[in-house]
């Protein structure tokens, strides 16, 4: 049996045995509660998109396609998760996706990865402790769930700047009222077997007001988020299946806010970084339907006899909810819109973003986006999204150009979602 037919079966098992329970657009019956003080249940978020490309979509050098066309599935994740008393939790998660429009170098697509897996210990005084893999906290928006991003994909210096998941433990305390204080050491890597390296993270949110009035409420919510993040991280020498070894290296990228396609600007492979630094500043405003975000992110390396390398970038970007609602904030993240209405709710966004990785003998490249958005979410699992992206790049290329030149690409996307 597929694991799509697994998922079907168990929730019409769930809805034949407490019909009245659930709905389409609200509750599903994903979770189980055999006594009190457990629960075991599973999660899951599907996104299937189409990228079309226009305008400048060759390599400048070559001729070769560069952006074509593609649709496929985004993520295709699963999580199954337990509670259990005394504070205690774990999540194993897994995506599904086989990614066609990303190769090997036989040409097959690239398999699936793991994605959150660990075990937490929460104590109203003393904090979360987690041991496992998990997100990062330099690059704000990648910390936020895929499933609520205001966009198809986080911007820019985000993609450039983040560490993604990495085996760790940390700390997150939020006793203080209005303060989160998180620290964190990553080590080994991750469970798919990249990214060898090692290190220190933290990161602080202050809250100088945040109501948030319930559901019915006439009052509008006023959230303030004011957050710094850091990390510190030396890369490892790796050895594959093979036995082959691999000097320890540091790669920054970015693709132009599309996830069906190549990257625009690319540092290449850092050999031997040094202590890779990161830096992120981080603000948002959400006051009633409106929310305000945007981050300054930097990163830098000390290559072995070569000139330091420092990249940056930021984005500031904006939406409204059409239909009057707000975006929900808890724990410095933020979460999808709660639709009032039958119909669902509508919201419309805009963004520009911004990332240079030129720097000395690092020809990166650098780029600029705008792009505009409208969002559908349609009760608590359905969500629509279309974006158009104007993208502006600037890197160096081989022969016969030998310099640099523009690739200046537009791009219309659409995603739709399912989430449990």
């Amino acid at each position: 049996m597929t694991l799509r037919h697994a998922i079907a079966a168990a929730l019409l098992c769930g809805c034949a045995t407490n019909a009245l329970a659930y709905d389409l657009l609200n509750d599903w019956p994903t979770k189980w509660k055999p006594a009190d003080g457990y629960e075991f249940g599973f999660k899951g978020l599907y996104q299937y998109d189409y990228n079309g490309f226009s305008g400048d979509t060759t390599n400048p050098a070559t001729g070769a396609e560069l952006l074509p066309d593609a649709n496929a599935w985004r993520r295709k994740e699963f999580n199954v998760y337990g509670k259990l008393p005394g504070g205690w939790d774990f999540n194993v998660g897994y995506d599904f996706t086989v990614s066609g429009f990303k190769t090997t170098p036989s040409g097959a697509g690239v398999h699936g990865k793991w994605i959150d897996n660990f075990v937490r210990y929460s104590n109203k005084e003393a904090g979360d402790f987690r041991i496992g893999q998990f997100k990062t906290p330099v690059g704000w928006e990648e910390t936020i769930s895929s499933s609520a991003t205001t966009f198809l994909e986080r911007a820019l210096p985000v993609q450039a700047v983040n560490m993604d998941r990495r085996i760790g433990a940390d700390w997150t305390y939020t006793a203080i009222p209005n303060w989160l204080l998180y620290l964190a050491w990553f080590k080994g890597g991750d469970l798919n077997g990249d990214n060898d390296g090692d290190g220190p993270a933290a990161r602080i949110v202050w809250n100088p007001f945040n109501r948030q009035p319930g559901a019915g409420s006439r009052e509008e919510s006023n959230v303030l988020h004011l957050g710094l993040a850091w990390s510190t991280e030396d890369r490892d020498a790796t050895t594959d299946g093979r036995g082959v070894l691999s000097n320890p290296a540091a790669r920054f990228r970015a693709r132009p806010e599309a996830g069906l396609t190549n990257r625009l600007v690319d540092t290449g492979n850092l050999a031997f970084p040094g202590t890779i630094k990161r830096l992120g500043l981080e603000a948002a405003w959400i006051h009633g339907p409106l929310l305000l975000q945007g981050e300054y992110l930097t990163v830098s390396a000390d290559p072995r006899d070569k000139p330091s390398f420092e990249g940056d970038g930021y984005y500031v970007q904006g939406s409204w909810v059409l239909t009057g609602e707000s975006r929900p904030y808890s724990k410095g993240t933020i979460g999808n819109v709660r639709p009032m209405h039958d119909y669902g709710a509508f919201e419309i966004a805009v963004r520009y973003s911004t990332v240079d990785l030129d720097d000395g003998p690092v020809h990166g490249g650098k780029q600029d986006d705008w792009t505009v958005g409208a969002n559908w979410y349609l009760g608590q699992h359905f969500k629509l999204q279309a974006n158009y992206v104007w993208a502006d790049s600037t890197k160096r290329y081989g022969a016969p150009i030998d310099g640099n030149a523009d690739v200046d690409p537009r791009v219309f996307e659409v995603r739709a979602q399912v989430m449990f």
